[in-house]
């Protein structure tokens, strides 16, 4: 079984910048961190259970479409509701058109948001191994990808899948070449 061992390294951004260090010895490798990382969770989900009826709002309030016609309800209120002109349409039923419009969408963009969070539990989920106390040998933890941390040193296997954000340090395969698949990130299925 071939494999290649590999060096996280969480996404950061500039500001969050911190010395990291790698001591390799006969032994292995230890990482030295100083500061604090964010964590290796993915979340590509939206929307929380508490913000998303005014996050939806909002964003289906930037659609043209959608303003105009309130716009459009709202003008057709007044001209119900006070004599400045005489409004032969009643409001309703353009704002009933208008949130009917609005309710199917926002189930919709639910829908996707939970089928998103689904897909983040399962890849915070996927197992990965940790090698631990690398300058003693080493033994292998299995973990998940959400608890990985900056300088933890992984084994890899052959056709496992895992994040773009590792270094490979060592690989077994033929030569000591190791190919990577990016069809999941631009759909290409050359190896490179």
């Amino acid at each position: 079984r071939g494999g290649f061992i590999t060096v996280s390294l969480v996404p950061h951004c500039a500001a969050m910048e911190r010395d990291r260090s790698l001591i390799f010895s006969k032994g292995g490798c230890d990482a030295k961190t100083s500061g604090t990382f964010p964590s290796n969770t993915v979340k590509t989900s939206k929307y929380e259970w508490y913000n998303f009826v005014p996050k939806n709002l909002w964003e289906q309030l930037h659609k043209f479409g959608n303003v105009y016609f309130l716009c459009i309800s709202i003008i057709m209120y007044l001209g119900e509701k006070t004599p400045l002109f005489v409004g032969t349409i009643k409001a309703f039923s353009t704002l009933g058109l208008l949130m009917m419009m609005m309710s199917i969408t926002a189930v919709m963009a639910l829908y996707d948001d939970l089928r998103r969070k689904a897909a983040d539990a399962e890849i915070n989920g996927t197992t990965a191994k940790v090698i631990t106390n690398a300058s003693k040998g080493g033994k292998q933890k299995e973990t998940t990808w959400a608890s990985v941390r900056v300088g933890d040193i992984l084994l890899i296997e052959k056709d496992e899948e895992f994040p773009a954000d590792v270094v490979p340090l060592f690989c077994t395969g033929d030569g000591g070449n190791c190919y990577v698949s990016t069809a999941n990130l631009d759909g290409e299925t050359n190896l490179k």
